[in-house]
Formats: C-alpha cells, sequence, structure tokens
C-alpha cells in the first residue's frame, strides 16, 4: 500500500465517484476544468468516457502490468519472489529495509505469489498440513477482485489439493481434489501469506511453504500431471520469457502504477487487451461494449483527465472508510462489484487488497492533536487497556507496522518493524500493553520488546488484522498515537 491516500486531493464537485452511475456522469469540477478548452460538445462527450474508461481499466492493467513485470523469468529459482505463469514463486526473506520492490510491504509474512492461465487447463493448488501458523492463499481474478480463499481462516489448517478451473469449465476431477474452484477469468493471481514469528521463526516458516524435491510445501500441479494426493512435480525451466513493454515497467522501488504508461495512450491498448482476454461479468458487458469509442480516440487521453480520475479514485476510498483517534481504517475492499472507482482507488494504494473477512487495515500518521508523526520532535506511545488489544481470531494476528514517507521500511539499531500479537510484547502490572515509539531505546522499566523504533523524522503507521473479530468492523477503537 502507497501513501498517495494521505496527499491532498481536489475531487471533483460531483463529490465521492464510486457506483456505475456515478462514475459515468464524469463530475462537474471536471467538466468545469475542461470547459475552459475551445472543445465541442462531442468531444466533451468522448473525454467523458475517457474518464470513465480510465477509471474502469485502472485495476485490471495495474495487474496486467505486474503479471507481466513479476512473471518475466524462465523459472522460479532464479531471482527470488519471480516465476513463469502456472508456476509459484518463493519467498523465503522477511521484507526488511533494503527491500524497496514493494511499497508498505508486510513484514511478518513471506509471500507466495503465482499467476495462472487457465485457459489451457486446470491447475491444483496442493497444500501441505499447517498447524499452529496463520496462512492464506487469496486468489484474484483479472479485476482484482477476490473470489476464494484458501488456508487457517477458510479451509483449516489440513492439507488439501484445490482444483482451480477457467470460467466455463466442465470437466471431472480427479480422485483426490479435496474443492473445485471455478475462477470468474482465465488469469488469476494467487497471493499466499504465511505468517513468520520473527528471524528465529522464519527457517520454520520456509519449511512449510517451500517444497523439497516435487513434494511438500505449496505447489502448482497441472491437472493432466495431477496423479493424486502426494504427486511429486518439479516445474519445468527454460520457459520462454515474454518481456514486460517499457511503457509498463515502472521506476526502481516503484509499484507498478508508477509507470509512464499509466498516463498515455497505450493504456486503453491495454485494457482492451486485457478485457479481450479476460470477458468481463455479464451485468458489465453493455457498459464495456461502449469502451469501443474510448479505444478509437485513446490519443485524447490528458493529463487532466488522468488527475480528475485520480481524485475520483482517493473519494471513493475516503467514501468507504471511517477514522477515529487518527487511524483511518479501510474497508470494503476486496470485491467492488460495480465500485470501479473504489477498485481502482485500491489499485492505488494497495495492489491486491484482502477482503475484510481476511484482514482489516488501518493508516495512522498524526497524533492526538493532529499533528504529523515525527521521530525528531518527540516520543509517542500507543496504549492498548486491558483486554483491548486489536480483536482478532485467536488463530489470526495484528502488528503495527512503521514506514517512511515513501512507504518503505527504515533502518533501525534492532531490525525491527513492526510489534504486535506475535512479537512478545509484556503487559503492565495493570494488564494493559503499551508500545513506546521512539528513535531512541527507552529507559528502564520499558521492556524492549515494547520499544517499536521509529526514524529521527516523518514516519508514519498500518496496523493489521489478519482474521479479524466481528467487532474489529464496528465498535472498536484503536486507541491513539499519543505524544509524549
Amino acid at each position: 500500500m502507497t501513501d498517495r491516500l494521505d496527499q491532498t486531493v481536489v475531487v471533483p464537485a460531483a463529490g465521492v465517484i464510486g457506483r456505475r452511475a456515478l462514475v459515468a456522469s464524469f463530475g462537474a469540477g471536471m467538466i468545469a476544468m475542461l470547459s475552459t478548452s475551445k472543445i465541442g460538445a462531442q468531444t466533451l462527450g468522448i473525454l467523458s468516457k475517457l474518464f470513465t474508461a480510465y477509471i474502469y481499466g485502472y485495476a485490471p492493467v495495474a495487474a496486467f502490468a505486474t503479471e507481466r513485470i513479476q512473471t518475466a523469468v524462465p523459472d522460479s529459482t532464479g531471482v527470488i519472489g519471480l516465476a513463469p505463469v502456472n508456476q509459484f514463486a518463493y519467498a523465503t526473506q522477511l521484507a526488511d529495509a533494503d527491500f524497496t520492490t514493494i511499497i508498505r510491504p508486510n513484514a511478518d509474512t513471506i509471500y507466495t505469489l503465482a499467476w495462472l492461465d487457465l485457459n489451457a487447463q486446470p491447475m491444483v493448488i496442493s497444500l501441505p498440513e499447517v498447524l499452529n501458523r496463520f496462512y492464506m492463499m487469496a486468489m484474484l481474478d483479472a479485476y482484482t477482485n477476490e473470489f476464494e480463499s484458501l488456508g487457517t481462516r477458510t479451509t483449516g489448517s489440513g492439507p488439501g489439493d484445490y482444483l482451480i478451473a477457467g470460467p466455463g469449465w466442465s470437466g471431472t476431477p480427479p480422485p483426490g481434489i479435496t474443492q473445485v474452484i471455478l475462477a470468474p477469468t482465465p488469469t488469476v493471481w494467487v497471493i499466499g501469506r504465511t505468517l513468520v514469528r520473527g528471524p528465529n521463526d522464519l527457517a520454520a516458516a520456509v519449511g512449510v511453504t517451500v517444497p523439497v524435491n516435487g513434494t511438500g510445501g505449496y505447489r502448482l500441479i497441472p491437472l493432466e500431471q495431477y496423479m493424486g494426493p502426494g504427486t511429486v512435480f518439479i516445474p519445468p525451466v527454460n520457459v520462454p520469457v515474454i518481456n514486460p513493454e517499457p511503457q509498463f515497467v515502472p521506476p526502481t522501488g516503484k509499484p507498478a502504477t508508477e509507470a509512464v504508461g499509466f498516463s498515455q495512450p497505450i493504456f486503453f491498448q491495454a485494457m482492451q487487451n486485457v478485457i479481450a482476454a479476460n470477458p468481463p461479468p455479464s451485468d458489465q458487458v453493455l457498459l464495456v461494449a461502449a469502451f469501443q469509442e474510448v479505444f478509437a480516440n485513446a490519443d485524447l487521453l490528458t493529463a487532466q483527465i488522468v488527475d480528475a480520475a485520480l481524485a475520483a479514485m482517493n473519494a471513493a476510498l475516503l467514501g468507504v472508510g471511517k477514522t477515529v483517534n487518527g487511524w483511518q481504517y479501510l474497508l470494503g475492499l476486496g470485491t467492488y462489484g460495480d465500485n470501479f472507482a473504489l477498485r481502482a482507488g485500491a489499485a492505488l494504494i494497495g495492489l491486491g487488497a484482502n477482503n475484510s473477512d481476511d484482514a482489516v487495515y488501518a493508516l495512522c500518521d498524526s497524533d492526538t492533536t493532529g499533528v504529523p508523526l515525527d521521530g525528531l520532535q518527540g516520543n509517542y506511545q500507543i496504549r492498548f487497556a486491558a483486554g483491548q488489544q486489536p480483536p482478532v481470531n485467536p488463530q489470526g494476528f495484528w502488528s503495527i507496522t512503521v514506514y517512511d514517507q515513501n512507504g518503505l521500511l527504515i533502518h533501525n539499531a534492532l531490525n525491527r518493524y513492526l510489534v504486535g500479537s506475535e512479537t512478545s510484547l509484556m503487559p503492565d502490572a495493570d494488564g494493559s500493553v503499551t508500545i513506546q515509539l521512539q528513535n531512541t531505546e527507552p529507559p528502564p522499566p520499558t521492556p524492549q520488546a515494547n520499544w517499536l523504533p521509529v526514524p529521527a523524522g516523518p514516519f508514519n503507521l498500518t496496523l493489521r488484522m489478519y482474521w479479524p473479530d466481528l467487532t474489529a468492523f464496528n465498535t472498536y477503537v484503536i486507541p491513539p498515537v499519543a505524544k509524549l
């Protein structure tokens, strides 16, 4: 997730642009900007459609660009985090301050990622028994809707082999298949997260996720090579590489949406290709058909249209969240229906967001007085009263992570980037838990385990609750960040 949600944005006068009827309307603010130019009504109508189509296409194009970057390798062993289509990419290290390829990385899970192409045949995801460790395998369609989630919350800790098929598949699953899952689109993004309880637990977590000699771990097996539970399968190497288009390669350390292609007419060519390969839901077919005029006039895309669309995305995010005690909750992400502006907004701040049943996120960049957090200006604390730590299922977990203004982890003496339910926080005598945020170690009696190092400069926080309790959505209130 990036910091762009925190930036000041001029929202079109139409207000929060969310549902399809409002997105299609263009907005009074956009019309006001364009009306200063000498353009006819017909051209204005086309520009309005460009605005609508840009918002509709933002998330699927972001996913397309990300896929092309993450699959441009001949095998899964050369570059950590990258793998060809239909193969898992395994992370074997936790993110740290030297990790700059993902904005606002999660520092208490290791990722297992895959991009599936289900046109030729289904794929089988084989999962082992995972005891005493939260994990999840979220599956997103080409439009970034999470349509399925395997793991601790949904399928439990036992082993299972799950057949993932494209839309319309009507074959007979072979013996040994635990469940058949029909994906809405032939393109599927699998985002696996596995809890790591600190550096000393990393080897054990990797032992759960990474196969050895084609057995164990998390595995992807083509259906035609699946021989039942325990199938030994080693992914192929020397797979032909398709390099991403240069316009959709972002600057180093930036997400795919920072690529220049997102502000150029080629954006609509990419959008057209994604839609052709992944037909939209039936209730969106007529809307998408109307975009043919947009594709024919892609060269009319302007910086004004892009800026107005980004404003609409930010407005949609603010419209579904809430802010309490300086914490901005992000709710309602993961599955979007026809709320295309929200879908685009989620792609803007953090592509691949989970459904709230899996995870709830909250952001904070200021103290109780509204002053931006800055470790050079003072020390801070967060105090959870007894029994009032973030509400998660007993098998879930929560954490608070520190980031700099660019959404990156920050070097510190302990190489500690977060604290939470899995980091051995020490309670006070009354059962409360106090987290100290400062750039130098607090003196006794503060336990070192309760010290979350922050930089001598601006910073911000992200609270994550995986497998949240129902109270996380309504009655629970995160304590403020108080300056001492």
